[in-house]
């Protein structure tokens, strides 16, 4: 029987995190898979993204995961969302997620990378269909992780508290030579809130994060194009 590990990162959000555990309960199985669910809390000590789900994924692959589904505390999934994600042959699988935006249905196909400024872009849809284009990353909120990924490669690189860590796992799997794929069979609902300003220790985490994902993957003789543009859209955010 091969086990399927889903890692929730929480922070707060009590009623989120029930509505989706009351989701994940109600999931079909597919068969010779077996589901185990990992919360890991970030409410006293907020951990960060990329170190709070690594807790969560080294405890499962110690108990003998074959995969690892990360997924948002806000998130709603459909009852059959495992089955087509788990046939898909991708070291790397996202679902579709499906949110709103000023009352309408927005579908997310995972995103590409601008090599020039050094910004992610995630590629956003108003109906499903069978996505066939090329991406350069799955978005963190719902992505899931072969073993060997893992074995390979190492896990979430820490030093991203909050944002980019999904682009910059991605990228480095897929330099390794693994297979990065959106399913779009696969359907779950991200429950965005729309029109609320993030806090500023976010917008902080947000800057310092895209500082360090440029430094890192984009060439450098673009790298100065790329700061530029990081410093005004830096400043705008943060006094935004």
């Amino acid at each position: 029987m091969k086990k399927l590990f889903i890692v929730i990162p929480k922070f707060n959000g009590e009623k989120e995190i029930k509505k989706c555990l009351v989701s994940l309960q109600l999931i079909k199985v597919p068969k010779g898979w077996e589901i185990k669910i990992i919360v890991v809390d970030n409410s006293k000590t907020n951990l960060g993204f990329a170190r709070g789900v690594n807790v969560g994924i080294r405890e499962a692959l110690k108990k003998g995961a074959e995969a690892v589904l990360l997924l948002n505390q806000d998130t709603k999934v459909e009852k059959d969302f495992l089955f087509s994600l788990l046939e898909n042959p991708a070291d790397i699988v996202g679902p579709v997620i499906k949110f709103r935006r000023g009352g309408k249905w927005v579908y997310d196909f995972g995103g590409r990378i601008n090599w020039w400024l050094g910004r992610n872009k995630h590629i956003e849809k108003f109906s499903i269909f069978n996505f066939q284009f090329s991406i350069d990353y799955v978005s963190g909120c719902a992505m899931m992780i072969r073993r060997g990924v893992f074995e390979k490669i190492g896990l979430f690189d820490e030093r991203y508290f909050l944002y980019f860590e999904d682009a910059d796992f991605c990228l480095r799997a897929k330099k390794a030579g693994f297979k990065i794929a959106i399913e779009p069979k696969s359907v779950i609902v991200h429950y965005l809130k729309e029109g609320r300003k993030k806090p500023l220790w976010q917008r902080w985490e947000a800057v310092k994060s895209n500082l360090i994902f440029i430094n890192r993957w984009i060439c450098w003789w673009r790298r100065p194009l790329a700061w530029g543009f990081w410093l005004v859209r830096g400043i705008k955010i943060l006094i935004g």
